[in-house]
């Protein structure tokens, strides 16, 4: 994995991205960065030095037990700020944040970020929205893990809520390219490796999916969505 620290900045350009920013008010103080796949871009436990927003690409948040048991937290698509809270507050971060695939990211300084807070009132309205954005997906998580009744089910609301956010309508079913290995959907809700490779095998045995490489088609969602329970 490359850190992010090795990789040269750019000034953003003003695009249409920077328009739809929830942070468009810092947009002055942000420096664009490129990294590949695989990029780590904060550790959990080291000191905030900034923010961090998906501006292409998905970046996999984790957090990690003692005893070395990861959780996926959630996939931060672009629009997503990260590193926020831990920046406010001077604490150190309070999870792993890593590439999934070649991406673009704003970066912005912590102490750039509070002189302009106490001085740009404006500015606290895209803080309020970013953090309102985070706190929705960690109680959409949240639901997820604890509120479904069986591992078949919180698999298949995962694969919902990926048809929603990244899914493409093709002739084979709507295509969900995830990234992520089947250890790492795992660990996003709380299962074992061997438990979500059955899963995806019934669910293909039952043709509500099928499997290309890394991509999953969803061909039958309706299907899907009753084993979620939605």
């Amino acid at each position: 994995m490359q850190s992010a620290q090795q990789l040269e900045p750019t000034r953003p350009s003003n695009g249409p991205s920077t328009a739809n920013s929830p942070i468009s008010t810092l947009n002055c103080l942000s420096v664009r960065h490129h990294y590949p796949r695989g990029a780590v871009l904060f550790v959990e436990g080291q000191p905030a030095h900034g923010i961090y927003e998906v501006r292409q690409g998905r970046v996999k948040v984790s957090i990690a037990s003692a005893e070395g048991k990861t959780l996926v937290l959630r996939i931060a698509q672009p629009g997503e700020i990260l590193g926020m809270n831990a920046t406010l507050m001077g604490q150190s971060y309070a999870a792993t944040a890593e590439t999934l695939e070649s991406c673009q990211l704003d970066f912005i300084a912590g102490e750039q970020l509070l002189k302009l807070l106490e001085q740009d009132k404006r500015a606290y309205a895209g803080v309020a929205q970013a953090l309102s954005r985070k706190l929705s997906s960690v109680v959409e998580h949240t639901r997820l893990l604890f509120l479904s009744q069986s591992v078949a089910e919180r698999l298949a609301r995962l694969l919902v809520k990926w048809c929603d956010e990244q899914g493409r309508y093709t002739a084979y079913g709507i295509r969900i390219n995830s990234g992520l290995t089947h250890e790492e959907m795992a660990q996003m809700i709380c299962a074992s490796r061997e438990t979500v490779t059955r899963l995806l095998s019934e669910f293909k045995r039952q043709h509500i999916l099928s499997l290309d490489g890394e991509a999953i088609f969803v061909r039958n969602r309706k299907a899907l969505e009753l084993v979620a329970r939605c």
